[in-house]
Parts: C-alpha cells; sequence; structure tokens
C-alpha cells in the first residue's frame, strides 16, 4: 500500500527525496539461493513530511509480511547489543527506582534481552514477531505477542496488578510502524501523571550526515529528528523532558517523555541544531551520494584480487546489496555470528551466511555490519576491509 498521510501528522504533503529501487524484505532470509534471488520486491522510496517533517517510506508493507515466522533479528544474538541493554537498564534502574518498581512495559521487546533486566518486578513485554517473542516466553519473561497500538494498551494495565506501569519503553520500535500517531496515543494511555516513557529511535540528522541509505528497508518505516518525535508526541499530551543521543545503529536519539515536566537544556540545545532540516534541502542531496557511493563500492570491490565476501548479514546488507545489484557472482559467501541467520541467503543476492569459523582463505571482506566497524576490524586484524558508508574506502 502506498502511504497519501503523514504516519504522525496526517498531512497529505509527502515529499519524496530517495528513490532506491525495489528491493526484498530486509530480514526474510532463504533457506535456498533460489529462494533468495526469488524473493518478492517491493519499492524502496522515502518522503519527507512537509508539516512536521517525519520521514517515512512512502510502501507500507502488511505487518504479518515483514514480522511473521520468517523474521530473524534476535537482540540476544549482539555481543554489543547486549551489553548496550545491560548499561541502559542500570542507567533506568539507578535514575527511576521508585517507577521501576510500579511496574515496566517494554513494548518491540523482542526476545526479551533487555526486558530480563526487570524480571525482579512487574513486567510486560509486547511484540508481534513470532521467534523472538516465543524464546522472551522460554526466559521465564510475561510477554504478549501482539502488535502494539491504543487498543492494544488498554488490555495492558491488568497484566499488571492492575496498575499503570511507571515506566515504558520503546527501543526502535517507531521506526517500525505503521501509525506513529496510535502508537503514541497507546503509549500515553498506558501514562499517569508520574509515569515517564523512554523512546529510543534511529536519529535522521546522523543518518543524512553518514549517508546511511542502507539503514532504509520496509521494516523502517519512520526515520525520527527530535523536532518530528516532540511534535508527534505532543498530540498525545506528552513532553519531552530530556533527549540525548547515543552511538546506538549509527547514531539514535534516545527521550525521556512525561505529561508534564520542564524540558532539560539538551533538549533545547539539539532542538536549535536541527534547524537545517526545516528546509527541504537538507534531503534532496541523499539520492545523488547514494549512486556515487554505489558507483565507488562497484569499483572497489572490482578492483580487489582474489575473493572478495561480506562479513555481517545485518538487515541493511539487504538494502546495500540490491541496490548496489551485487549477489554471490561478486561477493561468494557471508558469515555472521546470528545462529539463526548460518545456512540460510541474505534476500535478493543468493548469498549463503556461514559461522564465522568459515574460512576459505578470504582475506578481503565487505564489512555490511559497518557501525560496529571498530571492534570487527580489531578483533580481525589479518583481514583486509572495505567499509561502504559514509563513502566507500579500503583499510
Amino acid at each position: 500500500m502506498r502511504r497519501t498521510t503523514c504516519s504522525a501528522c496526517g498531512h497529505t504533503d509527502l515529499e519524496q527525496f530517495l528513490d532506491l529501487g525495489d528491493s526484498p524484505i530486509a530480514d526474510a532470509y532463504t533457506v535456498t539461493a533460489q529462494e533468495s534471488l526469488d524473493a518478492p520486491r517491493y519499492p524502496l522510496q522515502v518522503a519527507v513530511c512537509g508539516k512536521c517533517r517525519l520521514v517515512q517510506l512512502l510502501e507500507v508493507l502488511p505487518a504479518d509480511v515483514l514480522f511473521g515466522t520468517g523474521y530473524s533479528f534476535y537482540s540476544s544474538a549482539s555481543p554489543p547489543l547486549s551489553r548496550y541493554h545491560e548499561d541502559y537498564a542500570r542507567d533506568v534502574i539507578a535514575r527511576y527506582p521508585s517507577l521501576v518498581c510500579q511496574g515496566v512495559v517494554e513494548i518491540g521487546c523482542n526476545d526479551g534481552d533487555l526486558l530480563r533486566h526487570f524480571s525482579h518486578v512487574a513486567h510486560l513485554g509486547v511484540d508481534p514477531s513470532t521467534g523472538p517473542a516465543q524464546m522472551a516466553r522460554h526466559r521465564g519473561l510475561n510477554v504478549w505477542p501482539a502488535a502494539f497500538n491504543l487498543d492494544a494498551a488498554t488490555d495492558i494495565p491488568g497484566c499488571l496488578d492492575d496498575e499503570q506501569p511507571g515506566v515504558v519503553i520503546a527501543n526502535h520500535v517507531l521506526a517500525h510502524v505503521e501509525d506513529v500517531s496510535d502508537v503514541l496515543a497507546g503509549i500515553a494511555h498506558l501514562m499517569n501523571d508520574d509515569s515517564i516513557a523512554m523512546i529510543e529511535v534511529q536519529y535522521l540528522p546522523d543518518l543524512i550526515v553518514n549517508n546511511a541509505f542502507d539503514l532504509v528497508y520496509h521494516e523502517h518505516r519512520n526515520f525520527f529528528s527530535l523536532s518530528s518525535l516532540e511534535q508527534a508526541a505532543q498530540r498525545h499530551s506528552l513532553w519531552v523532558r530530556d533527549a540525548e543521543l547515543t552511538d546506538r545503529q549509527g547514531g539514535s536519539l534516545r527521550v525521556t517523555l512525561g505529561r508534564a515536566g520542564v524540558p532539560s537544556r539538551r533538549v533545547d540545545e539539539l532542538r536549535a541544531s536541527e534547524r537545517w532540516l526545516d528546509s527541504f534541502g537538507a534531503y534532496e542531496g541523499m539520492q545523488g551520494r547514494a549512486e556515487r557511493i554505489r558507483a565507488r563500492l562497484l569499483d572497489l570491490i572490482a578492483a580487489q584480487r582474489g575473493v572478495t565476501a561480506v562479513y555481517g548479514a545485518p538487515a541493511k546488507a539487504t538494502t546495500l546489496l540490491n541496490f548496489c545489484g551485487l549477489t554471490a557472482k561478486e561477493l561468494p559467501w557471508c558469515v555472521d555470528s546470528t545462529k539463526a541467520k548460518q545456512l540460510r541467503h541474505i534476500p535478493g543476492t543468493g548469498i549463503p551466511i556461514y559461522a564465522e569459523s568459515h574460512d576459505e582463505k578470504t582475506r578481503t571482506f565487505l564489512l555490511a555490519a559497518w557501525n560496529y566497524s571498530r571492534g570487527i576490524m580489531s578483533a580481525n586484524p589479518n583481514h583486509r576491509w572495505i567499509i561502504p558508508l559514509p563513502g566507500p574506502v579500503l583499510l
């Protein structure tokens, strides 16, 4: 379905600025190479709302297509992400101990890697993805396998001994939802005057500056600045109390929402730093930069002697490889530490995924997981690396 109104404010003025062609669903890894090559493809076109400046996909796929049994992202499979979750939970518990004791709801809990740190209090995880939600329940966590919105939110307080939660967490969830306004309405419904909601999203300015067009895929429907997120929240009487930038996913924004409160100095400073996003010129250069990066990356791969493979099979690798037209012919295999992805294939490419122990004398890798480049490269000092973004370089 092609979007005609803004996901947050309902405005009809959506200005397209990026077209990455047709691409498969990024997380729909296949058993065979032929299934990978034959995977259905859908348009990847991005627009910005002329009113609230929310950036969003124009093609909206049904949730059951995106997050059914083929969804293969498990947050606990990434050691850096697990450490991030541990630090995150420790910070929340230290800053808001009394609110945590009232109960915690995590929207988009995946396999419970963050939620497990709140298992000592009343808690509930909500997630529509079949496999990860099952794993979270196997961990002994209270998880509801469903999509979250205002209707769903009306049933949640009963799962917490009829109390409203003190803390609502939604990390990298608003990117995935079809209707941002409906989800924020649900979050507001869960909260009382003392509750807080902690929401983390990919940070749009970092995406633009880093040329990170590979973060655009069908599971990522929305991309936020502080300004666009703030406007969306205010429509539901939620106000940004605090905001900070983190390094997750190449640059993310974490905000604390409440029903009242004076914004911190960080909110004012960050809001002021985003004024350049008010102009459409901030967005329209992404198309040309993406096409130039594609040309440079193809030249760099073609110039390598011997076999070049892929290191890491994150969802963004599907976008990068398909936009560049790279298949198993140019990149015969990929290695990844996620067991659920191993012995499967990157959608649209026919490239098989193996464990990191797979070694066929490959010394040059295209580092698809470029946001973890420092740790990966230091752990593998004998390899050569093609870093695709923000601009292709061989190290």
